[in-house]
Formats: structure tokens, sequence, C-alpha cells
């Protein structure tokens, strides 16, 4: 993830989500050759618990095992879990089982229901089959909901997406059936088998009211794709282009004067008031660790993103505007660049002789040859010069020189030396579309003589 960069420790939470990876793919190439196959399901479920214990804050326990209600009735089936989370302050552990050789994360306890905080079940792979058989296993709640933790929430952990799997769309539909059961939230997809570096989030949410659902078109296919292939990028004058189908952007401001941006592929699937989405980001692993803080300790999701810690930005590449072309073209503007004698003497250029910041001075000119009006810029349009048909403008242009300690000033550097400075600049003529050109000039200056190429 060379072209990422984040919050300050990103890279050591971001760990987290190697070794859980790391885990499953050793366990899973250690039983290739067994006929059944469920091992590295199970410790990839244990590993999971053991990290969720050191992650979430200590009065939360995890463990596999059993939900009990407070009922009179002995008759009811008593059904496992993958992940429990619980209130291990206050609650007794009513039985465990497990033998001697069994880790702590491998024993089953049975924990009442009122101080039950969550439930996951974990499954190797996402399929429609998988998705079916998780979210049966959390509708078996359904019986004694009322009994559980107020900010109780559920739902599924998937470790990979496989490329044969992409195009499948009836995955989302049928996780859509989480609608139904109880204080079901979502989940996540820790990998795409063809982008290693991002995570689904799956999320299920109201609509807006004021929303019209009918409009609302189901985009379920391809579930994911390579972050790095969504044409996201930032145009010249320093906005933000999102021109791939289904991507998006998570804005952060990270100080006074900057905002850093994490990618986003998404789908959706949707019903009435109801939607379930799947995104795709670098940074969905923080993510979904913030919501699960924030269902168990409460907080609205919309205020999840107060908890801060681990976020991953993705670099946004510029996209350089076009050259203009060699010679003029009618209905096309045409920039031409020259050297303009300004100063106080006309000159077409003056040192700055400050031995600690020696710089040179010229004027340049910028004659539109052509029909239309143009906007230009040297700076990403953070200041501009606007040329009106066949005019011209003028513009006063600095370029430090950084002269060695055995020449006496700039002037005895110049007479030895000659200097090329490499100077750009952009414009547009058209306020809607904003097509940029580029024109790119060198100046070289030697002795007494300047020119401009």
């Amino acid at each position: 993830m060379d072209n990422c960069y984040g919050q300050f420790g990103w890279k050591e939470f971001y760990r987290n989500r190697k070794d859980i990876l790391a885990e499953f793919d050793k366990i899973k190439e250690l039983t290739i050759n067994r006929p059944v196959r469920v091992a590295h399901g199970q410790a990839v479920e244990a590993y999971i618990r053991k990290w969720l214990s050191e992650f979430l804050p200590k009065k939360y326990g995890v463990t596999s095992g059993f939900i009990i209600p407070d009922l009179y009735d002995d008759s009811k089936k008593i059904y496992h879990y993958d992940i429990i989370i619980y209130n291990v302050l206050e609650s007794p552990v009513l039985w465990s089982e497990g033998n001697i050789d069994d880790s702590e994360q491998g024993k089953y306890r049975a924990i009442p229901a009122k101080y039950v905080m969550a439930v996951y079940e974990v499954k190797s792979r996402l399929t429609k089959e998988n998705a079916t058989e998780a979210l049966d296993k959390l509708d078996e709640v359904k019986e004694i909901y009322h009994q559980l933790n107020s900010n109780y929430s559920c739902g599924i952990i998937f470790i990979d997406l496989m490329k044969s799997d992409n195009y499948k769309d009836s995955i989302l539909k049928e996780l859509f059936r989480g609608k139904d059961i109880y204080h079901f939230t979502g989940g996540i997809i820790l990998r795409f088998e063809g982008d290693s570096s991002c995570t689904g989030l799956l999320t299920l949410m109201h609509n807006d009211s004021n929303e019209n659902i009918h409009n609302i078109k189901n985009e379920c296919k391809p579930l994911a794709r390579v972050i790095d292939d969504l044409e996201i990028y930032m145009t010249e004058d320093r906005k933000l282009k999102l021109e791939s189908k289904n991507c998006g952007v998570t804005i952060t401001k990270t100080d006074e004067k900057s905002w850093s941006i994490s990618k986003i592929y998404s789908v959706t699937y949707s019903e009435e008031n109801l939607s379930l989405f799947l995104n795709w980001s670098r940074n969905n692993f923080t993510e979904f660790c913030k919501r699960l803080l924030a269902n168990l300790e409460g907080i609205p999701l919309i205020h999840s993103s107060s908890l801060s810690f681990g976020t991953i930005f993705d670099s946004v590449e510029t996209k350089m505007a076009q050259p203009q072309s060699l010679e003029p073209i009618d209905g096309f503007p045409y920039v031409k660049l020259n050297l303009y004698k300004g100063g106080k003497n006309d000159e077409l250029y003056c040192f700055n002789d400050d031995y600690n910041n020696s710089s040179l001075t010229i004027w340049m000119k910028f004659e539109n040859h052509s029909q239309v009006d143009v906007i230009l810029s040297d700076d990403s349009f953070e200041s501009q010069l606007e040329l009106k048909a066949m005019q011209y403008g003028v513009k006063q242009l600095n370029f430090h020189i950084n002269v060695p300690a055995d020449y006496e000033n700039v002037h005895s550097f110049i007479e030895s030396k000659k200097l090329t400075f490499k100077y750009r600049t952009v414009y547009y003529f058209n306020e809607t579309e904003k097509e940029f050109y580029s024109v790119e000039a060198e100046i070289k200056i030697h002795k007494n003589e300047i020119s401009i190429l």
C-alpha cells in the first residue's frame, strides 16, 4: 500500500487485519489435503475472538458459546454462536465446555441473555449459501430477543470474496434478508481476491424519508472492484472528479487547511425504505471497528466518526492537462509565451542579490492568439489571469537561485554558468466542461543574455 498514508499509528492498527488473514491462509494451506476442511474456519474464529478480546475495552468479554434465556422451559434448544460479546464485568459464566487442550479462545461459555451485547457469525467465503446459513443462525435469537441487552446488535464476518463470486448479484439480495433479523447491522468482508488491500463493509440502513425509493436503481454487480482502477482524480484546478460508476470518497479534515480522502466502491440493494450497502475501501477495517464500538456503547452510527484511530487515506493523482497544439487551430485556444520588458527600467529581467535568497525576476507575456477567452494559472488556480480573445496579459515571475559558496554573488555565478528554469502554465476556455491545456517553456540565462524556448 505504497500509495496510502494515514492517521498516526495506522500501519500498526492495519497489522491486525493482516494477522487475521495470515492465520486463515496458514491453516487453510495446512488442511488443503484433508477430506473435511473446517479447521481453518475454526482457527480463524478463535484468532478473531483473541483479537477482539485485546481490542475491545475490558468491560467486554469475547467468547464462543451459548446464549441462555431466563425461561422456565427446558424443552428449548440451546444454540451455539461463533462470537458472543458480553458485559464481562456483570455477567456470570453459567458453564464452560472444552478440555484441557483447548485454549481460552477455544472454549464454549454459556452467557445469560441480558448480558449479551453482540453476536457475529464467521464464514470463510462470501457466497449465497454461506449468507443464508449465517442469517438463519443469527435469526435463532428471535424467540428471546426481548431478553437481550438494549444495545444488542449482530452481523456476519466473511473472510474472502472470490473473483468467481464477484458477479453473483443474488448474494446481496440474500443478505438483504437481514432486515428481518433482530438488530442486524451488516458485517464485514475482510478481503477481495482481486484486490487484497481493500475491505468490504456491509451496512443495513433506513433510507431518507424524503427520498423516492422507486427512483433508486439496485446496482448489485460487480460486488467489488480494484480500488486503484477507480477513476478518481484531481483536476488542474484542484477539484475532485469521480468518473467511475458507483465510486465515491469519504473526506476527512486533517488540519485547518487540508483535507484527505479514502476511495470507495459501492453497490446497493434496496426495497421500500431500506437499503443494504456494500462498499469497499482500504479504510473499512478501521471503519468496522469504529462501528462495532459505537454499537456496543449505544452511540448513533452518525457519531461513530468521533472515534478517531487508524484512518487510512488514499493518494489521489492529478490528471495532467493535455499540451496545447503546436500551432493555432480554428475554434481552439492558443496561448504563446514571450518575455516582456517590465520593472522600473523596462528590463527583461533583474536579480535579487541577497546571498541567502538570490532570485531571478522576469516578466512573462501571455498572448492569446485565438477567438476565445481563456482563464490561465500557474499555481493550481489559486490565482488566475483572464485573457480576452486576441489580447495579452503580463505577470511577474520569480525563480530561486542557489548560489554556491565559492561564488562572490549571483552575477559572478551567471557569468560562468548557464541556468535553465522550467515554467508551466495551464488554461481552460469552457467554464462548464473545463478542458485544460498546458503550455511549457524553458527560460535560459547566461551572462547578459536571456531567452525563452
